[in-house]
């Protein structure tokens, strides 16, 4: 269920969007503690609210924004004896979102930057502790040869942060390290 709106300024230059919803996920994937196998026998919710805005503070200036805030997720039930009913479900942070922006420097250069950022969150099958959440800071530079090629280079977790991405009860994944990435693009 979700309702929400999408407004747009009226020279067209900014966009918004917010929503305020609630999932229900029927027939989750549980352990059976007695039988060690999966079942589909669970139930979970999250209730929330999101927003994005996205246009041009100038003609030059590019902005874009999005955040999620989901205040209420539970797993309302599980399987006979399993851990986890009555606890927010784990990998869902309560907040999340990123902010980036670009300037066109002429009409051969951009360059932009960002920052993305996800609150605290319980590993898969919720033990009971968390992981810190995280800033990770990205930024890029684009060179536009003609209107057929253009070159790019984008450098993700500038920081070269240490955090978790996939977490699990022993152990987690870290997230990708300091990441330059450069691509050239050709229109044929």
């Amino acid at each position: 269920l979700e309702l929400g709106a999408k407004i747009d300024s009226e020279d067209r230059r900014m966009s918004s969007r917010f929503a305020l919803f609630r999932g229900v996920k029927l027939n989750e994937r549980n352990t059976d503690p007695l039988l060690n196998i999966a079942v589909l026998s669970g139930k979970r919710h999250a209730t929330g609210f999101e927003t994005d805005v996205i246009g041009k503070i100038t003609p030059r200036w590019e902005v874009y924004g999005s955040y999620t805030w989901i205040w209420d997720a539970e797993i309302d039930k599980g399987a006979e004896g399993a851990e986890g009913v009555g606890r927010r479900p784990s990998l869902i942070p309560k907040h999340q979102g990123t902010l980036w922006s670009t300037y066109q420097v002429n009409s051969q250069w951009r360059v932009g930057g960002g920052l993305n950022f996800r609150s605290e969150q319980t590993p898969n099958r919720n033990p009971g502790w968390t992981v810190p959440g995280y800033v990770t800071v990205d930024a890029m530079a684009e060179y536009k040869f003609d209107e057929r090629n253009l070159l790019k280079a984008n450098i993700t977790n500038l920081g070269d942060l240490l955090y978790a991405d996939a977490l699990y009860s022993g152990h987690y994944v870290p997230g990708a390290g300091r990441t330059l990435m450069v691509t050239f693009t050709t229109k044929f």
